[in-house]
C-alpha cells in the first residue's frame, strides 16, 4: 500500500474517531460546564441530545448525498462544519450558544462519519476490505470508549472549553491531508435522483425514535409524549418500508435485509454497543458517585477496556474466512455475557484488579462482535449499496449506544431512589432505637429526610454526602453548661431567697459541667455509630443500585448468543 492511501485511511480513521469521540466526551465534563454557564442540569442535558438527535437522524440522508456530489467533496465541506460547531461549542458563554454550536457539530458530523468510511473504503480492493474496516471499526469503538478519559483529563487540566477546542487543530490536520491527497475533480459519482421523500421521512422517523429514547426517563416511559414519539417512529418506519419498496432509487435497498449474514452483523453490532454503553455509561458514575473516586481516575480505570478494544478488533476481522462466522461472533458474545456476569458481582472495595479483568473481557468481546460484524456486512458490497450497508450499520450502531444509555439510566434511578428510601427506614428505625433525647432524634431524622429528599446522592458523592458526622461541639457543651448551671443557680437562689456565694456558683458550674460532657462522649458516641452504620447501610444500597443493573442485562445478553444462528452456517 502507497504512503498516500496510508494516509488516507489515517485520516478517514481519524474522522471516525472525532465524530464518536464526541458523542461520549461531553458526559463527564457536564458538572464543570453547569457550574460555569450556571444552568439546571435538565437544560444542560439539551446539548448532548441536540447532538445524538440530529447526528442519528441525518447520517442516511447525508451518506447518499456523498454517492450524488461526491465523497471528497462532502468530507472537506463536512470538516469545516465540525470544525466552525466546535469552535462555537468552544467559547460558548451561554447555553443557547453550546447548543447551537453542537447542532452545528452534529450535521459535520453526520456528513463526516459515512463519507470518511467511503473514502477509506476506496482505497482497497474487496479483498483487503476487512484490513480496513478492522482500522475504522477499531478507532470509532475507541472514540466511544475514550470518552471519559480524554473528557476527564482535558476538563481537569485545561479546562471544559478545550473539550471541544481540541477538535479544531485535529480537523485542521485531517482537511490538509485530504486536500493533499484526495481530488475533488476528477472523483467518481453517481447519476442517481436523492430520494428527497424517503430523506425526509427516515429523518423524522430516527428524530422522534432518538428523541423518545434520550427523552424517556425525563418524561416517564409511559407518559403521552413518549408513547407518542414510539408510535409515531414506528408508522413513519413502516411508511419508509412501503416508500422505499415502489422508489426507483430507493435510499436503503432493501435487498439488502435479504442477506442473513447482514441482518446478522446489524443484530451483533446493535448487542455489543448496548452492552459498551451500560458499562461506560454507569461504571464511571458508580466510581465517582459511590467508590470516591475521581473523574480522571474513574476514567483511567476503564481505559484497559479501550486497550484491549483496539488491540482485538483487527486480530478478529484477519480471522475472517478463516475461522466460521458464527463461532467468531459467537466468542464475542461469550465474553461479553462474562464480563456481564462479573460486573453483577464486582466487589473493588479492596484493590481494581476485578475491574480490570473486566475491562479486558469487555474489550476482547466488543473487537470480536464488531470488528468481524461490519466487515461480514458490507465486504460483498459495491456503489450505492455499501453506501446505504454503512450507513444503515452505523445508525444501528448509534442506536444501541442510546438504548444501553437511556435504558440504564432510567432503571438507575429507581434504583437510586429505592436505596434512598430504604436507607431512609433504616435511618429512622436506627435513630429511634438509640439512647438519644427525643429532640436531637428529631433533628437527626429531619436532617436525613432532607439529604435522601435532594439530588446530592445522584450529583454529588452518594454515600459519602455523610462523611460528615454530626458531633455535639465544644461550643455548644459550653453553652449547654452555662444554661444547665445558670438555671440550677436561679432555682437555688429563688429557693434560699438569697445569692448563692461565688464559690458555690463554681462549684455547681464545675459539677453540671462535668455531668454535661459525659452526657455529650456518650450522645457523640452514639451519633457516630449510627452515621457510620447510616453510611454503610448506604453505601452497600447504592453499590446494590448499581450493578443489579447488570442482573437485569444478563438474561438479555445470554439470549443473544442465539443470534449467531443468523448468520449462513457456512462463510462466503
Amino acid at each position: 500500500m502507497t504512503l498516500k492511501k496510508r494516509l488516507i485511511i489515517l485520516a478517514m480513521s481519524i474522522t471516525g474517531f472525532l465524530v464518536i469521540l464526541d458523542t461520549n466526551i461531553m458526559n463527564i465534563t457536564i458538572p464543570e460546564i453547569q457550574s460555569s454557564l450556571h444552568v439546571s442540569l435538565t437544560n444542560l442535558s439539551w446539548a448532548i441530545n441536540i447532538y445524538t438527535i440530529l447526528f442519528a437522524a441525518f447520517l442516511i440522508p447525508f451518506g447518499r448525498i456523498g454517492d450524488i456530489f461526491g465523497h471528497t467533496k462532502l468530507l472537506n465541506i463536512a470538516l469545516l462544519i465540525f470544525g466552525l460547531g466546535s469552535i462555537v461549542s468552544g467559547t460558548s458563554t451561554t447555553l443557547n450558544n453550546l447548543l447551537i454550536g453542537r447542532s452545528i457539530q452534529s450535521i459535520g458530523a453526520a456528513i463526516m462519519l459515512p463519507s470518511g468510511m467511503i473514502l477509506g473504503f476506496h482505497q482497497v480492493n474487496k479483498e483487503q476490505r476487512p484490513k480496513i474496516i478492522a482500522i475504522l471499526a477499531a478507532t470509532q469503538a475507541l472514540g466511544a470508549a475514550l470518552g471519559p478519559t480524554i473528557g476527564g483529563f482535558v476538563s481537569q487540566y485545561f479546562g471544559w472549553h478545550w473539550v471541544f477546542l481540541i477538535n479544531v487543530p485535529i480537523v485542521a490536520i485531517v482537511l490538509m491531508i485530504t486536500l493533499m491527497t484526495l481530488s475533488m475533480k476528477d472523483e467518481s459519482t453517481k447519476q442517481i435522483k436523492i430520494d428527497l421523500l424517503g430523506s425526509i421521512i427516515i429523518a423524522i422517523t430516527l428524530i422522534l425514535l432518538t428523541l423518545a429514547l434520550v427523552e424517556g426517563r425525563n418524561w416517564g416511559w409511559s407518559s403521552l409524549g413518549t408513547i407518542s414519539c414510539l408510535v409515531s417512529s414506528l408508522a413513519l418506519f413502516i411508511i419508509f418500508v412501503i416508500h422505499e419498496k415502489t422508489t426507483d432509487d430507493p435510499l436503503v435497498p432493501l435487498n439488502l435485509f435479504r442477506q442473513r449474514n447482514y441482518i446478522g452483523a446489524n443484530v451483533a453490532l446493535l448487542i455489543a454497543f448496548i452492552v459498551m454503553s451500560s458499562f461506560i455509561g454507569i461504571i464511571p458514575t458508580f466510581l465517582t458517585k459511590v467508590m470516591d473516586t475521581s473523574e480522571l481516575h474513574a476514567a483511567l480505570l476503564i481505559t484497559p477496556m479501550s486497550v484491549t478494544l483496539l488491540i482485538a478488533t483487527p486480530v478478529a476481522t484477519r480471522l475472517i474466512g478463516k475461522i466460521s462466522n458464527r463461532i467468531l461472533i459467537g466468542f464475542g458474545i461469550i465474553m461479553l455475557i462474562t464480563s456481564v456476569f462479573l460486573l453483577n458481582q464486582l466487589n473493588v472495595e479492596s484493590n481494581w484488579d476485578q475491574l480490570y479483568l473486566i475491562d479486558v473481557l469487555l474489550g476482547l468481546g466488543i473487537g470480536f462482535v464488531a470488528g468481524p460484524a461490519m466487515s461480514i456486512a458490507v465486504k460483498n458490497l459495491d456503489g450505492s449499496r455499501l453506501t446505504a450497508g454503512q450507513n444503515v450499520l452505523n445508525v444501528v450502531r448509534n442506536i444501541g449506544v442510546i438504548v444501553g444509555i437511556a435504558l440504564f439510566l432510567s432503571l438507575l434511578d429507581g434504583n437510586i431512589n429505592a436505596a434512598k428510601k430504604d436507607t431512609y427506614n433504616y435511618s429512622v428505625g436506627e435513630i429511634q432505637k438509640s439512647e438519644l433525647p427525643g429532640s436531637l432524634q428529631n433533628k437527626f431524622i429531619a436532617k436525613i429526610h432532607s439529604r435522601m429528599n435532594s439530588n446530592q446522592i445522584n450529583n454529588n458523592n452518594g454515600s459519602n454526602n455523610f462523611k460528615t458526622t454530626p458531633q455535639i461541639s465544644k461550643r455548644q457543651t459550653d453553652q449547654m453548661v452555662e444554661k444547665a448551671s445558670d438555671q440550677i443557680i436561679k432555682e437555688k437562689n429563688q429557693v434560699l431567697k438569697l445569692q448563692l456565694p461565688i464559690a458555690v456558683q463554681q462549684k455547681i458550674h464545675e459539677q453540671v459541667k462535668t455531668k454535661v460532657q459525659r452526657k455529650v462522649i456518650t450522645t457523640n458516641t452514639t451519633l457516630r455509630k449510627l452515621t457510620r452504620n447510616i453510611r454503610s447501610y448506604l453505601h452497600n444500597h447504592l453499590t446494590n443500585a448499581f450493578l443489579n443493573l447488570y442482573k437485569f442485562e444478563l438474561p438479555f445478553v445470554l439470549a443473544s448468543i442465539f443470534s449467531i444462528m443468523i448468520f449462513e452456517r457456512k462463510n462466503n
